[in-house]
Parts: structure tokens; sequence; C-alpha cells
């Protein structure tokens, strides 16, 4: 697929844990290292790695079931039953399920999870090309720190998918922000690709 490299990245998405309180927060019932469990957490939800039995997560925090429940950890996450229809239903192209056991605070098994694999490119991301802004310090005492502003890359590298990554980034088309709007999916934010922020350190630090 030939792509223009004149993408309009506030077109795309991040999708992306909105850190509210109430809904459930899971946590893995694997080790620490999951690959030492014979599972790579990472590889399974992009899709490049096939779960032979489900993984068990626990409820860590929180009390409501929502449609998408976000893990501790920075890649696994469940989607309900009903968001796997809206993917199917509309077409949404660039992900699959594998299965998953989330039990509640008592043990009891929370029926309908999936886990949500985004099986669309993995894009390089090059801050190269975004701003670097100084923001104030979060405290009367703190200090002040710089973040880059906004989520770039190579548009040869995207393979047109409506869910896709851009490093460890999840990022969807605006089909589908839309299609979650309008059915009014639970427990998800939308942060265009021009707007995202990461602090400086946390990227070189890398």
């Amino acid at each position: 697929m030939s792509l223009t490299k004149k993408l309009d990245y506030s077109a795309l998405f991040e999708l992306s844990d909105p850190m509210a309180i109430e809904p459930y927060r899971l946590r893995s019932r694997l080790p620490s290292d999951s690959s030492k469990g014979g599972v790579n957490l990472d590889r399974l939800s992009q899709g490049d790695y096939q779960a032979r039995d489900p993984i068990q997560f626990d409820v860590a925090q929180g009390s409501e079931t929502c449609d998408i429940l976000w893990t501790q950890l920075v890649t696994p996450v469940c989607i309900s039953e009903r968001v796997v229809r809206l993917l199917q239903q509309n077409d949404v192209s660039g992900w699959s399920t594998y299965p998953v056991e989330v039990l509640d605070n008592n043990g009891r098994l929370l029926a309908g999870y999936h886990g949500l694999s985004v099986t669309g490119a993995i894009c390089f991301a090059d801050y190269s090309r975004s701003t670097v802004i100084t923001k104030p310090p979060p405290a009367p005492r703190g200090r002040s720190y710089d973040v880059y502003r906004g989520l770039y890359f190579d548009a040869e590298e995207w393979d047109g998918s409506d869910m896709f990554w851009v490093g460890r980034v999840r990022v969807v088309v605006e089909k589908v922000k839309k299609v979650f709007e309008q059915y009014k999916v639970s427990n998800v934010c939308f942060t265009p690709l021009t707007e995202r922020e990461i602090r400086v350190r946390h990227v070189r630090g890398n």
C-alpha cells in the first residue's frame, strides 16, 4: 500500500487510559517477569504471540466494571464483548483478541472480557519532529520540566490499519474514535497525536 507522507496527524489518536479512579484496574497473575511464566505480554498485545491458555488478571483497585479495563502494566488491556462486537460490525482493522480470565475482588469470574491485541504495523516514533516545550513546576517548590509535544512517524511504515502502534503507543484512526464515542464506550481516552505529550527524560532514558 502506498501512503502519503502528508498525514493529518490531528486525525490520528492515541487510545489510552483516562486514569479514572472508579473503574477496575487489573494486575496480571503472571510473575513480574512474565517471560518466566512462558508468556511475553508485550508480544501478546502486539499480536506477535499466541496464548495457549487464558491469561488471568485480578482486580488491583477500583470498584466498577467498564467496557475497557486497563492494567498496572503498559501493554495488556481487556475489552468487553460489546467492544469486540463494535469493532467487528464497523469493520475495524488491525486488532485481534486473546483469551483472558478476569477475577473480581472475591475471586469470581467477570465473564465477557477479552485481551486486546493491536496487530497493525509497529512504527518508529520520531521525536525529532516533535516540539520541545518547558512546563512549569507541578508544585510550588518543584522544578520545571521539558516535554515532547506531538507524536510523529514515517508514513511508509504504516500499513493502513485502523489500529496500530507508534513505539509503544496504541494509535487509532478517526473512525475508531467516532464509533467509541457514538456508542459511549467507557473508560477510554483519545488524544490527537499532535497534542500528545511525554516528558523528554522518559524518552531519552529508554
